[in-house]
C-alpha cells in the first residue's frame, strides 16, 4: 500500500463500497451529466470523466470538464481523469498499436497524460478498448510505467476492462497482469448485444455471471467495479440508438408498446412498429438494475460503476441506497 496517497486519493481508498459514475456529454450542452453529479453527489463516490482522446502520436485531445470537477470536490466526490481512444464513432485501436509500438513512445504517451491532470483527482482512468492480442505484453509494460508515475505522486490507476468469459476473449487483456498493477478495475459488463449487432440482452445476468466468474479466477475481487448499464438500445433496420434508462417510459407511452419481461436474461425488453419498420427494444430498468446490484455483495466486490452519469432515473438512486445502506 502507498503511504503517500495525496488526501482525495487517501480518502476514496479508505471507503468500503465504491459508487462510480461516468461522466460524459452526448452533445453540446448535454447537462444531463452534471445534473446527476449536483442531485446525487453525495451517493457518488468518484467519478470519471470521459476528458481525453488519444491521437496516433501519444497526444491527446479534449479537455477535462471543470464544472464538473468544481460540483465534485465540492460534495466529496472523488475525480478521476480519464483517457480513452474513443474518436466519436468506434473505439479505434489504430492509436493504441502506435503508442505501445515501443517504450519511447509509451513513455512519450504517458508524459502527455501527467502534463494534463488538474490538482485535487484520486487519479487516471484508462479506458483503451480493442487492444489487441498481439500488444498484451505491451499494454502491460505501459500499465506498469503509468502506474510507477502515479504511485510516485500519490495518485491511482484505474481501469476499464471488456467482460469476458474465456482467455480467447480479448486477448489483448491479461487480467492477471491487470489485475495486480491496476488499483481499482471496472469489469464492462454491459453491450452484450451492442449497437452494430443484433438484438438481444444489453448484459443478461447468465452472461454477466460468466463474466464475473471468469473476472475474479484473475483479478483480487476487493479491487473490482460491476459496470452497470442505465440504457437500452433501439434495433431496427435503420442505424440502432441508444435510449437512457430516463427516457424508456415515454417511448413506451408514445409506441403504445407493452413491455415484457426475460425470465432467462432477466431483463426488459418490447417490440414496436414505426410505419413498416419493427423495433426491438432491450434495456436496463430500475428492477433489473436492483438484481444486478446484489453482485456486489454475492462477490464482495468494491462495487459499481454506472454508464453513464444522466441516463439514469430518481428511482435508480433510491434502488440503490436501498441496496448500498451506509
Amino acid at each position: 500500500m502507498n503511504s503517500s496517497w495525496t488526501p482525495t486519493a487517501r480518502r476514496l481508498l479508505d471507503k468500503r463500497l465504491w459508487i462510480l459514475g461516468y461522466y460524459s456529454e452526448d452533445f453540446q450542452g448535454d447537462f444531463r451529466a452534471i445534473e446527476t453529479l449536483r442531485q446525487q453527489g453525495s451517493r457518488i463516490d468518484v467519478y470519471a470523466d470521459f476528458a481525453f482522446q488519444l491521437k496516433p502520436d501519444g497526444q491527446f485531445t479534449g479537455q477535462v470538464n471543470n464544472q464538473a470537477l468544481q460540483e465534485a470536490i465540492a460534495r466529496g466526490t472523488a475525480p478521476l481523469v480519464l483517457f480513452h481512444n474513443f474518436n466519436g464513432k468506434v473505439f479505434d485501436h489504430l492509436p493504441l498499436r502506435s503508442i505501445l509500438s515501443s517504450t519511447a513512445s509509451q513513455r512519450n504517451c504517458i508524459n502527455n497524460m501527467i502534463e494534463l491532470l488538474p490538482s485535487n483527482i484520486a487519479g487516471i482512468h484508462v479506458d483503451f478498448e480493442g487492444v489487441e492480442g498481439s500488444y498484451r505484453i505491451p499494454f502491460l509494460t505501459f500499465l506498469e510505467s503509468l502506474r510507477t508515475i502515479l504511485h510516485g505522486r500519490g495518485l491511482m490507476l484505474t481501469i476499464a476492462i471488456p467482460a469476458k468469459r474465456s482467455e480467447w476473449e480479448a486477448p489483448g487483456y491479461d487480467f492477471a497482469g491487470i489485475g495486480r498493477i491496476c488499483d481499482s478495475i471496472t469489469l464492462m459488463t454491459y453491450d452484450e448485444h451492442y449497437s452494430g449487432g443484433s438484438p438481444g440482452p444489453v448484459a443478461s445476468l447468465p452472461w454477466m455471471t460468466e463474466a464475473l466468474d471468469y473476472a475474479i479466477r484473475y483479478i483480487p475481487n476487493e479491487k473490482l467495479l460491476l459496470g452497470i448499464p442505465a440504457y437500452g438500445y433501439d434495433w431496427s433496420s435503420e442505424p440502432t440508438r441508444l435510449v437512457p434508462m430516463r427516457d424508456i417510459p415515454e417511448l413506451v407511452t408514445q409506441t403504445n408498446a407493452r413491455t415484457l419481461w426475460s425470465d432467462q436474461a432477466v431483463e426488459p425488453y418490447f417490440y414496436y412498429w414505426k410505419g413498416r419498420v419493427k423495433h426491438t427494444v432491450w434495456y436496463e430498468n430500475e428492477l433489473s438494475a436492483k438484481i444486478r446490484f446484489g453482485f456486489v455483495k454475492s462477490y464482495r466486490l468494491k462495487g459499481i460503476a454506472i454508464w453513464r452519469l444522466g441516463y439514469e432515473t430518481s428511482r435508480f438512486w433510491q434502488e440503490l441506497t436501498s441496496k448500498f445502506k451506509k
